[in-house]
């Protein structure tokens, strides 16, 4: 859930239409700004008819100028045999880790960032020591092998959303899948998104002033290793310092000092009050609200990318979290939805009785052998339940599906027209951008290969749902991924434009609901196509976009995405069925233990059973407990129509930075994350995208992305050798530091709170 780093420019990529003149002063001139008055938003000097649309401020668009490769080398080699070997390494290692990682309480993966350095290590190795050769070795490791590297290590560094299908029905249900239709519905449901985003690239590719913000540091990181000039080699020892400082520091509050992830003096203070850890406590999951805690853990600090999203994004998502501090304290303490019933904060679903008192929701009683529910059974246990805090994130959700497509159309509607227009009219007359003059030397990706997956995609799926007895049938398939191809634009253009996205989950498990009633695992299909359809077009989207900045050939970006998928893929299935068989007992455990969690199946299933279970109709009808969350979706639409009216009243008021879609986004941090980091990330946002952006912006072009790209990847490798060794999480047998104040094992084995908020409290 976090993100990468920043670059420079490759001396040695030249334009072949260059003179030698301009050879000669590329190779001279410094190529960082001196002076933020020196920056330029486009190749060109003089005016540009074009608008800068998507709320893109001067200074990103000048800093992406500024980073980018705008001299490049057509010649260079891009698929070669150690790229290829090398990424196929790097994608079993990432796939397999990120998977484990998704059963960690707070699992942190291997960055792309840190399997940049890697990859960059070994080539660069198998370059200066192997015989030159053709298709051996063909020269010095270039920026383009390292950028087809990155797309095939990302596209299989995560675990599949269809894993937690696949965890769920193994944990909760009978008639699990085989092998072949695992890996198969893995497949299927990763790459039929592919086929959306190569249709929305004239509107989320090619248009300049859409940065994708998480994806600069990465730039940064990739063309920073391949310059030659003394600036870069400083720019790299500067990374690897910083990379070595937080890689020997994480051991303090990773292991030695834990207590520094989540320091609440509230919480010391008072450790006998219930209210005290629902407010302060946030060092672990669901603990707290973490207000005003002291965190000096990068791995927790890094949770909204504080050095990476622009400053007006994340005050959008502080306003979120400030909302979020407000309403759950106050729905608690007024009993709303009989809070008071249940745990403050829980993604778990709940039976509620007469008198007042709440139980986990014994499901397995209500359903039949073939995973249908037993209405009779149902009336007798009864409709499940939500912790307050939980039910109001759907009715938040939901608002925020429909006011994520009214902002777009309000805000961003004409340009969308005119981009599309303008991007037209500019590839007939060659008036194009600096990134797509240069992507004009290479040819693009026909559409029938997108058409090709997309369809086949389509198909695989329809089969696999039959093959797999899900009980989802073909129209279903079509439906939810017509869904997702339907929203991909305006839903993907938000994360495009502020680095932030907001998904369909909610949206397809209510669909699936109302069109499958009584089918669980039919809703968790549905939901996997209609969410993750979407979400892997925009991951496509988001690589297109770093080829495009590196000017790596498309149809070599295609080629390497579809491989690490495909990789990915079956892995991901080899280590879920590992981990799920091995440790069933922990992961049914509410809060697991320290070293194994089940929350991502229990998520997974408490929805499936509302949602497609039980239904939308039962469980947030017009007279049912939870009716306001069907009425969000038309509150949403409706959300951002008053700071639009403003906008156009007073242009110049920043209205249009008022972001829904963020500020929802904020308020739903919580039920299932920890929250100590708020406080302390959000001084270094202040200080990195509102200070230093603006004071420095020399000082930040060079050096912000790689310090949080240096972070990320040195903290990332930290947690996960600590994870694998003295945490269990290899042998299985943990080695804990020694108990004293700041690492306060003996709580934690009593079940209780480390960071001592609530250690008094009476059961």
């Amino acid at each position: 859930m976090s993100f990468q780093d920043g670059f420079n420019k490759e001396e040695t990529a030249y334009s072949r239409n260059k003179k030698e003149d301009d050879e000669k002063s590329l190779k001279n001139k410094d190529l960082w700004l001196s002076n933020p008055k020196d920056i330029k938003t486009d190749d060109e000097s003089g005016p540009s008819e074009e608008e800068h649309y998507f709320d893109s401020d001067e200074t990103d668009v000048a800093i992406v100028n500024d980073i980018a490769v705008i001299n490049d080398n057509p010649d260079l080699p891009v698929l070669t045999v150690r790229s290829i070997i090398t990424g196929l390494i790097l994608s079993i290692l990432s796939s397999s880790v990120s998977q484990l990682m998704q059963f960690k309480p707070v699992g942190s993966t291997l960055t792309n960032t840190f399997l940049l350095i890697v990859a960059y290590l070994i080539c660069s190795a198998w370059a200066k020591w192997l015989p030159q050769h053709a298709w051996l070795n063909p020269g010095p490791f270039n920026y383009k092998e390292h950028t087809c590297i990155y797309i095939m290590v990302s596209s299989a560094n995560t675990s599949a959303y269809g894993t937690l299908v696949l965890s769920t029905q193994q944990l909760f249900y009978s008639n699990t899948p085989g092998p072949a239709g695992s890996i198969f519905f893995l497949l299927a449901t990763q790459l039929v998104g592919y086929g959306i985003a190569g249709q929305l690239r004239p509107f989320l590719v090619y248009p300049s002033n859409l940065i994708w913000p998480t994806s600069l540091p990465l730039v940064s990181v990739l063309s920073t290793f391949s310059a030659k000039s003394e600036e870069a080699r400083w720019r790299t020892r500067f990374f690897f310092i910083v990379f070595f400082a937080i890689f020997v520091y994480e051991l303090i509050p990773q292991y030695m000092f834990p207590l520094l992830g989540g320091l609440s003096i509230v919480c010391i203070a008072r450790q006998d009050s219930r209210w005290v850890k629902n407010l302060f406590g946030g060092l672990n999951p669901n603990e707290g609200l973490g207000m005003f805690s002291l965190c000096f853990d990068w791995n927790l600090l890094s949770s909204i990318s504080p050095l990476v999203l622009p400053f007006w994004v994340q005050m959008n998502i502080l306003a979120g979290i400030l909302l979020l501090w407000f309403i759950g304290p106050l729905a608690y303490y007024f009993n709303v939805w009989n809070a008071q019933s249940f745990p403050f904060l829980s993604n778990s679903i709940f039976r509620l009785f007469p008198n007042g008192t709440a139980e986990y929701y014994p499901q397995g009683e209500v359903l039949n052998s073939d995973n249908t529910v037993n209405q009779t059974a149902l009336a007798e246990v009864g409709i499940p339940v939500y912790s307050t805090i939980y039910a109001i994130s759907y009715v938040v959700v939901n608002m925020t599906l429909t006011a994520t497509i009214s902002h777009v159309f309000l805000f961003y509607g004409k340009q969308i027209y005119d981009t599309f227009r303008i991007l037209r009219t500019k590839l007939s007359t060659g008036d194009l951008d600096i990134h797509m003059k240069l992507m004009k030397n290479y040819p693009e990706v026909p559409q029938w290969w997108y058409y090709g997956v997309f369809m086949t995609g389509i198909a695989v799926n329809i089969g696999v749902a039959y093959a797999n007895h899900s009980g989802f049938p073909w129209w279903g398939c079509i439906l939810a991924i017509g869904l997702s191809a339907i929203l991909s634009l305006p839903l993907n253009m938000i994360t495009a434009i502020t680095g932030g996205g907001i998904g369909l989950n909610v949206f397809a498990e209510m669909i699936g609901g109302f069109v499958l009633p009584g089918h669980p695992i039919a809703n968790m299909y549905f939901k996997t196509l209609g969410y993750n359809t979407l979400s892997q077009a925009g991951a496509m989207a988001s690589d297109l976009k770093i080829g495009h900045y590196m000017k790596v050939p498309p149809r070599m970006t295609f080629l390497y995405q579809m491989l690490g998928t495909t990789i990915g893929a079956i892995f991901n299935y080899i280590i879920n069925k590992l981990i799920v068989e091995s440790k069933a007992d922990v992961l049914l455990l509410p809060n697991g233990n320290q070293f194994w969690n089940g929350a991502g199946p229990q998520t997974m299933n408490s929805a499936a059973m509302t949602w497609g279970g039980i239904g939308p109709m039962a469980m947030f009808g017009p007279h049912s407990r939870y009716s306001m969350v069907l009425w969000a979706f038309f509150i949403g639409f409706l959300l951002p129509v008053p700071f639009w009216a403003l906008h156009k009243k007073y242009p110049k008021a920043g209205f249009q930075y008022v972001n829904i879609p963020m500020i929802a986004s904020g308020y739903m941090i919580m039920p299932g994350s920890t929250t100590s980091w708020i406080t302390c990330s959000y001084i270094i946002v202040i200080y990195s995208q509102f200070y230093l952006k603006r004071r420095y912006t020399a000082w930040f072009a060079k050096h912000n992305y790689l310090i949080s790209a240096a972070l990320d990847s040195g903290t990332s490798i930290m947690v996960f050798l600590l994870s694998m060794t003295v945490q269990g999480g290899g042998s299985g047998v943990p080695y804990p530091f020694p108990t004293w104040w700041g690492n306060r094992q003996d709580l934690a084995e009593a079940g209780l709170y480390p960071d001592m908020c609530c250690a008094k409290c009476s059961s």
